[in-house]
């Protein structure tokens, strides 16, 4: 796996103005987050680090692709991603991230960490809805058990009944069996 250091871009040193980065981001990188909703990715992020006297926008483009599951038949399917996000970094008296999610660097920071911004960036940019794009591309199997057109509940498993609500299957209700009575006079 890369190494911190690969992700962390040394804004003092850099002058007033625009500066480029850029990142290849791949299954190892994902790992340290734990990601749901996505098994592997492939993922170049071209970034560009805009710095002021004050303050630095951090722009982020993710392009590439993310393998996850489909939402429809659960089955391995390929989402492109093409996202693009602006990350404000502001100097200030402590490092935080207040409530507008600006994040602030203390007089003692002198580096910028980046893969939260990455990985951030590039879960933002996953498709709502991950399915493939037609039905055919999908599990026939599972649609077939989806539509109902096939049973797929086990023969041999028996429903478990409770024994202690066994008995009560006998009992029914009086006006249960005067409609009984009724359907069966008819």
């Amino acid at each position: 796996m890369r190494g911190t250091s690969e992700f962390e871009i040394p804004y003092t040193g850099l002058g007033i103005g625009r500066h480029a980065f850029g990142f290849q981001l791949s299954g190892a990188f994902f790992s340290d987050f734990n990601p749901s909703g996505f098994d592997d990715a492939e993922i170049s992020a071209e970034t560009e680090l805009d710095r002021f006297e004050s303050m630095m926008h951090f722009d982020v483009h993710v392009t590439g692709t993310v393998r996850s599951s489909c939402d429809r038949c659960n089955a391995p399917v390929t989402c492109s991603i093409d996202h693009r996000v602006r990350y404000v970094v502001k100097f200030g008296d402590r490092t935080h991230r207040n409530d507008d999610d600006i994040l602030v660097l203390g007089p003692a920071e002198h580096v910028l960490d980046v893969r939260g911004f990455l990985y951030e960036s590039t879960v933002l940019g996953l498709p709502l809805r991950r399915v493939h794009e037609t039905e055919e591309d999908c599990d026939p199997n599972v649609l077939q058990w989806l539509t109902g057109s096939v049973d797929y509940a086990p023969d041999e498993v028996e429903e478990a009944t409770d024994p202690r609500w066994a008995a009560l299957k006998g009992l029914s209700s009086s006006d249960d069996q005067d409609e009984e009575r009724e359907n069966e006079e008819e």
